[in-house]
C-alpha cells in the first residue's frame, strides 16, 4: 500500500415490516411498499490505493474466505459481490472486508444492505457524492445482473433509512418519507419486535413456483398487499397503531393466499403465540418460506408486551433482534489508512 491509500467504512441498515413486499418486483405490474429501516447494519471496510496495480482483495467474515483477483478476471466465487466491485471499481487496488454483523437469509434484505454499503463505499473511493437513489438503483442493478431475482424495496430502505413509502414501477421507485411523531416512534421502538426464527430461509425453488403462478394469472393478493401498504403509511402518519397492526396481518394473510408454503411452520407458531399474548399484528418478513424472520406488533400494555417478549425468548432457537427502528440510511466515513485494518483475523474474527 502506498502513502495515498485511504480506508472507508461503509454501513447500511436492513429493513423490517415490509408491507407491500412482493409488489416491488418485475412481475407484479407496479407496487406500493411501506417498510422500516432497522439499525441492524451491514458493514463493509474498503481500503483504496489509487497508485497500485488494479487488484481486488476480498475478505468475507461470514464464510472465513479471503481471496485476490484482477477486476477483469473475477472468479465468480461470490458473483453478486464481485459484479458490484468490478462494475464500480475505482482506479488502483481495493481491499474489501465484509463483516458478519447481520444474519444472512433472515428475510430482512441483508444482501441488499451489503450491496448498498459496498456500492456506496466504492463510489466514495472515486470521489462521488453520495446520492441514496443512485446508490439503491446501482446496487439493485448489479445484484440482478447475475440472474438473481430481487425486488427494489430492500435497496431503497438500506440507502435512505427511516420509514419509507415506495411507489414502484420496476426497476424504478419514488420514495416518500413517512412522517411519524416522536410518540409513535417511541411506541414502535418498544412494541415492534423483529423475531429471527432460528434458521435462514432457503426457498428459491418455492419462490420460482410463486412467480410462475403470478405470471400465469392476475393475483388479487397483490392488490391486497398494495392496499395494506397504503393503509400502513396512513396509519403511521396518523399515530394509529391499531390500524398499522391490522395492515401487518392483512399482508401476512395475503402472502398465505399467494402460496400457503410461504408462511412457514415457525411463523404460524409465532402468530398463534402473538395472538394469545395480545399482539396487534404480525407479518412474515421478506418473501417468506421456512426460517427467516417475522415482525410482531406487541400489545399496548407494557407488562403484556414484556410478557410476550419473554414468551418469545423462551422458545428455543428464536430471538428478538434488538435494534432501533427508523435507522439512518447508508453511511460512509473516511479514515486514515492503517495497514492492519483489512486483516479480519487480526480483528479477532
Amino acid at each position: 500500500m502506498t502513502s495515498n491509500a485511504m480506508t472507508w467504512l461503509a454501513s447500511a441498515p436492513v429493513r423490517t415490516a415490509d408491507i407491500g413486499g412482493w409488489t416491488d418486483t418485475w412481475f407484479a405490474g407496479g407496487g406500493v411498499v411501506c417498510n422500516i429501516a432497522l439499525d441492524h447494519r451491514a458493514r463493509v471496510t474498503i481500503t483504496h490505493d489509487p497508485d497500485a496495480l488494479p487488484t481486488v482483495d476480498l475478505a468475507l467474515a461470514i464464510t472465513g474466505e479471503r481471496y485476490t483477483f484482477r477486476p477483469d478476471a473475477a472468479p465468480r466465487r461470490h458473483a453478486i459481490i464481485e459484479q458490484a466491485v468490478t462494475a464500480a471499481m475505482p482506479g488502483g487496488s481495493v481491499a474489501i472486508a465484509i463483516d458478519d454483523s447481520i444474519e444472512p437469509g433472515s428475510g430482512l434484505g441483508t444482501s441488499a444492505a451489503v450491496m448498498v454499503a459496498l456500492v456506496a463505499g466504492l463510489l466514495a473511493c472515486d470521489g462521488h457524492v453520495l446520492n441514496p437513489a443512485d446508490i439503491a438503483s446501482r446496487a439493485h442493478r448489479y445484484e440482478t445482473s447475475t440472474g438473481k431475482q430481487s425486488g427494489v424495496q430492500d435497496h431503497w430502505a438500506s440507502a435512505f433509512g427511516g420509514i419509507s413509502l415506495l411507489a414502484v414501477e420496476y426497476p424504478s421507485a419514488v420514495r416518500t418519507s413517512v412522517a411519524v411523531t416522536e410518540a409513535t416512534v417511541s411506541e414502535l421502538g418498544r412494541r415492534l419486535h423483529t423475531v429471527y426464527l432460528g434458521s435462514p430461509h432457503a426457498s428459491s425453488a418455492l419462490h420460482d413456483e410463486v412467480i410462475a403462478r403470478l405470471e400465469a394469472r392476475r393475483a388479487p393478493c397483490l392488490d391486497d398487499m398494495r392496499r395494506a401498504a397504503m393503509t400502513a403509511a396512513v396509519a403511521l402518519s396518523g399515530d394509529d397503531l391499531v390500524a398499522y397492526g391490522a395492515a401487518l396481518t392483512a399482508h401476512h394473510e395475503a402472502v398465505r393466499a399467494m402460496h400457503p408454503r410461504l408462511i412457514g411452520s415457525d411463523a404460524d407458531e409465532l402468530a398463534i403465540l402473538a395472538a394469545r399474548g395480545g399482539a396487534r399484528g404480525w407479518k412474515v418478513n421478506g418473501a417468506g418460506g421456512e426460517g427467516g424472520s417475522m415482525v410482531v406488533l406487541g400489545p399496548a400494555n407494557t407488562d403484556d408486551d414484556e410478557a410476550l417478549r419473554e414468551a418469545i425468548a423462551a422458545r428455543g432457537g428464536w430471538h428478538v433482534i434488538s435494534a432501533a427502528i427508523g435507522a439512518e440510511g447508508v453511511r460512509v466515513d473516511r479514515q486514515p489508512f492503517h495497514a492492519d485494518v483489512m486483516l479480519i483475523e487480526e480483528r479477532g474474527r
